[in-house]
């Protein structure tokens, strides 16, 4: 059996701070909460790889945005991060558990019954600072703008009908 003196245990201890302190982030996996589209690029006008379904799981391999790079058994590519739910650690370890408390917690969701909004999810302080103004999505932006007579017939059209509502401070 082979000592290791006294002067080498410092010396092997930041060797292996350094080599872990080097080594590649794991992938982290994650399970699909809708059926989502896969792209090939982070943008809504990439072809479509494959069309992801509820439940499918992946792992996220890069982050660009509210984009995430995800590679999947279908194929690798990007979609957008509401549409997925990150796994935990000891979820990923295996324990799928269809009855541990772990799998129901961090299993795919069978029934969502909470009401949920789509905020900044994936957006980092940094992507904020070197946002730019885009003139031409301001315009399609106004392209989608209605007055109230269009979209009164339009409603309309859809079967909905006009409702008077009170306010909620108004007295009685």
């Amino acid at each position: 059996m082979i000592s290791m003196g006294r002067p080498l245990l410092p010396l092997c201890l930041m060797l292996s701070v350094a080599l872990l302190a080097g080594a590649p982030a794991a992938a982290q996996p994650v399970t699909l909460e809708r059926d989502s589209p896969l792209y090939a690029e982070p943008r809504l006008d990439a072809s479509q790889v494959t069309q992801l379904k509820f439940g499918a799981t992946g792992e996220v391999i890069g982050k660009q945005g509210a984009w995430l790079n995800l590679k999947t058994p279908g194929g690798s590519g990007w979609l957008f991060s509401f549409n997925v739910r990150f796994q935990s650690q000891q979820s990923a370890a295996g324990d799928s558990g269809a009855g541990s408390a772990a799998g129901r917690l961090f299993g795919p969701r069978r029934s969502v019954s909470v009401t949920s909004t789509i905020g900044i999810r994936g957006v980092e302080e940094e992507d904020l600072k070197q946002a730019s103004f885009n003139a031409d999505q301001m315009k399609l932006l106004d392209g989608y703008v209605a007055t109230t007579q269009v979209a009164e017939r339009g409603a309309r059209a859809s079967g909905l009908a006009p409702a008077s509502v009170e306010y909620m401070d108004a007295k009685k």
